[in-house]
This record gives C-alpha cells, structure tokens and sequence, in this order.
C-alpha cells in the first residue's frame, strides 16, 4: 500500500486576475486559533451566528491593534499627517462597525489563507469551502441581529466596553475579489479545544483600491 508523500494542498476558491502584485499595496496578517465550524444550512444555524460572531470578536482585537498602530489608518502615526476620521460606519444593533473595505471607498482585498486542521495525509481538504464560508462571515458585519445571535441561548450579543468602534475587515465579503487556501495537517491542536475540532489559521490580507479617488488615495 503506497501513502500521500505530501499533507499541503491549495485550492484557488476567488480567482482575480487583475490583482496583480504592487509595492504599494497594504498588507497584514490575521491569525486565529480554536473550533472553525462548517457552515452549513441545519438545525444548528442559529447558535452558529454565535460562533461566528465569537470568530468576529478575536479578529476585532487584531484590527484594533492594526487602526491604532497604521499610519495609513491613524493619521497621529503618520509624519504626513494623512486622513483623520473619514471612514464608514454602521450602526447594528447597538454596535458601531467600522470596516476598511467598503463599497463606498472603493477599495477591495486579496486573502491567501493558511489552514491547519485535523486530517491524515491527504485528507486534510475536506469540508474546506464550507469553513472558509464560517470565516468570510466572522470577517464581515453582521447583517442583523439573526447574525448576533437572535433566538439562541444567549440571545443577541451587545458590545464589550472595548468593541466601540467594533473593527471588521469587509462591509460585504463580496468586495474580496480573490482567495487562495493552503490546507496542512494541524501538528499542535489547541489547548482546550478537541483535536479534530481544532484549527490554526493565518490570513495573508492586501487591500487596494478598485476605483482610485480622494478618499482611498492613501492606499495607493
């Protein structure tokens, strides 16, 4: 019997083919260790927003860190002294989003993903579309209080003290024009967390501007 030599495999879920390489793209990491459910359309949906928005929360803390910290996104680090307040936000039950791509500053994103999880050698890929899925929603706004979780056990999530503003990545995960997932066996599960429930994820993030003007013109 002859077994799979490698464990890596990488899928192109969004293919965009102007998304070309440019030194002035802006670039980060996001990170995320724990339970990644599938999402998947069963009895389960409603406690999954709760899943999802706990996904949310730990990605705010990283955006949080990245608004204080960019001189792109915090004119007080900047020595151009460039921006200073003009960013959308949306008001959902009681939370303030603020996202850094939106539709109306035109700007849109590329996600290269690394994903961990439990598998044996070529078999490692399974279920992965329905995973990513989980994680465009925690990536995103919520879309009402169904998302925040309306009708489950703890009921619609309210703001901590430190999610005003509340930090996503998207408006709409439509405005991410290409993804990329590397999938490998997870070698170190979560402490906590059962073994094949656990992942470990990296998110290679760039974000440009789709249509140049005024109000994006710092991200080019």
């Amino acid at each position: 019997m002859s077994y799979p030599a490698k464990t890596l495999h990488r899928q192109v879920l969004r293919w965009d083919p102007y998304l070309e390489p440019n030194e002035d793209d802006m670039e980060f990491r996001l990170t995320y260790a724990g339970r990644l459910l599938s999402a998947t359309n069963d009895k389960r949906v409603a406690e999954r927003s709760l899943h999802v928005h706990d996904i949310r929360k730990e990605l705010h803390k990283q955006m949080q860190v990245l608004w204080r910290e960019h001189p792109v996104l915090n004119p007080r680090r900047s020595s151009m002294g460039i921006i200073g307040g003009n960013w959308q936000e949306f008001n959902r039950e009681d939370f303030l989003f603020r996202p850094m791509v939106t539709e109306q500053n035109g700007l849109i994103c590329k996600l290269e993903i690394l994903l961990l999880r439990h598998g044996n050698p070529g078999n490692v890929i399974f279920d992965i579309d329905n995973r990513i899925k989980t994680l465009f929603d925690a990536l995103r706004m919520p879309k009402g209080p169904a998302e925040l979780g309306q009708n489950t056990t703890r009921g619609v999530q309210k703001p901590a003290k430190d999610e005003n503003p509340f930090y996503v990545l998207l408006e709409d995960d439509k405005l991410i024009t290409h993804v990329a997932v590397t999938s490998d066996m997870l070698l170190e599960p979560v402490p906590g967390i059962p073994p094949d429930e656990s992942v470990r994820v990296v998110m290679d993030v760039t974000v440009r501007p789709y249509n140049t003007h005024q109000g994006n013109g710092m991200f080019t």
